[in-house]
């Protein structure tokens, strides 16, 4: 597999607290993990990324899915979530979602 493009959604509370939730769905192959960077998710100003690296895990014998999910508050105005799946140094796959293109829950 070359491309580790996360399959991404966005929900968002406007109610207080405000809070936006990602959600992403990423095919990792057999022989390799992927792990949050540490520090992630970081927001700057009106973006948030949230960074995944691919590294080699034996102990994984077989591709699939994986679901994984971040929380955080949100002050309710525009605001852009980027995840990432990085593989050796470079960008493998990433996805944006607009706070405005979020479902509300």
């Amino acid at each position: 597999m070359n491309s580790y493009k996360p399959y991404s959604y966005l929900y968002k509370k406007t109610s207080e607290p405000a809070k936006l939730t990602s959600c992403f769905v990423v095919m990792v192959p057999a022989g390799k993990k992927i792990t949050l960077r540490a520090g992630d998710p970081s927001t700057n100003g009106s973006e948030t990324k949230i960074r995944y690296d691919i590294s080699a895990d034996s102990s994984q014998h077989s591709s699939r899915q994986e679901e994984l999910e971040h929380e955080f508050a949100w002050d309710g105005n525009s605001h852009d979530v980027v995840v990432e799946i990085v593989s050796g140094g470079n960008i493998a796959g990433q996805s944006t979602i607009s706070s405005s293109q979020a479902e509300e829950i």
